[in-house]
């Protein structure tokens, strides 16, 4: 019997779905696994476990928010882990689980992750840590996992322009350089992010067409610190509307190295990643098996 090594993130996002896990795991013992069933309880256990077990079974699956697929793919990675891996979003924000056209319905997901084979993913490399989908600092990194999911709910993109607004000339200014494989440059900016999805933090969005998850590309966003909260309100439309003009740049990277980060927090995924001086990037090309 094939075997499937099932990781939880019991505090992911809603606790209701915690209601599901016997269906799902029903649906793939029904499919022909032997289900093993591992919960996270701290920060890391995603990457021992994944790490630890994950060569000795046929498929992985991991049921949580981003940051715990973010630490499931870590450890797959850093252990040279082939196996497919499948994934159950449950946590508040699924970025990238929207971005793939998952299914937030755990038994519904849970479905398709039996019945699909898996592809090839496209991953980020960070000064050694590995990520999936963004790697960003400045304004909207901090008000994206901030901002209540209540007042996400009600009022949609404006809960992001109203806290945002709020807390943009309290940031210090991004004065970065920024080399990529064909060019430099330099500028103060009040938001950078490395992207691999179409959607991030609500803040940004991204045509389908213009994103590709394994092709060998990330894109580079940078958004340019404004002069006064107009301009601001300005660039935030600009945002929505994927206006990639003027003071608002979208570059597609393999490679990006950026100076100038001492004291600057960065999010990998919405986890914290402390500043350094230096940040190297570059793009991990058919990295990950899986399931979408």
């Amino acid at each position: 019997m094939k075997k499937l090594l099932f990781v939880i993130n019991p505090k992911a996002g809603q606790k209701k779905r915690k209601n599901y896990i016997r269906e799902v795991i029903e649906i793939f013992e029904n499919g022909g696994y032997q289900v093993g069933v591992k919960y996270t309880k701290k920060r890391g256990d995603g990457t021992e476990i994944s790490a630890k077990y994950g060569n000795r079974v046929d498929l992985i699956v991991c049921m949580g928010g981003d940051g715990t697929l973010n630490e499931v793919i870590e450890g797959m990675l850093k252990d040279n882990v082939q196996t497919p891996l499948g994934y159950i979003p449950a946590g508040s924000t699924n970025d990238f689980a929207h971005s793939l056209g998952l299914s937030t319905n755990p038994v519904e997901q849970a479905k398709r992750i039996i019945s699909k084979p898996g592809r090839m993913l496209d991953m980020g490399c960070f000064n050694g840590r590995y990520f999936v989908y963004t790697a960003s600092a400045g304004v909207f990194v901090k008000t994206s996992y901030a901002t209540p999911q209540r007042l996400k709910n009600r009022l949609g993109h404006t809960a992001y322009i109203l806290a945002g607004a709020k807390e943009v000339f309290h940031l210090k200014p991004l004065r970065l350089k920024i080399e990529t494989e064909n060019e430099s440059i330099e500028g103060t900016y009040v938001f950078a992010a490395i992207n691999n999805s179409t959607k991030v933090g609500g803040i940004m969005k991204l045509d389908k067409d213009l994103v590709k998850f394994n092709d060998g590309f990330f894109e580079l966003l940078l958004v340019d610190f404004p002069k006064n909260p107009l301009e601001f309100l300005k660039l935030v439309n600009k945002l929505f509307h994927q206006d990639f003009s003027g003071k608002i740049r979208l570059k597609q990277v393999k490679k990006v190295k950026i100076t100038g980060c001492a004291g600057i927090d960065w999010s990998l995924d919405g986890e914290e990643e402390k500043g350094k001086e230096q940040v190297n990037f570059k793009v991990v090309p058919n990295a990950i098996n899986f399931i979408y």
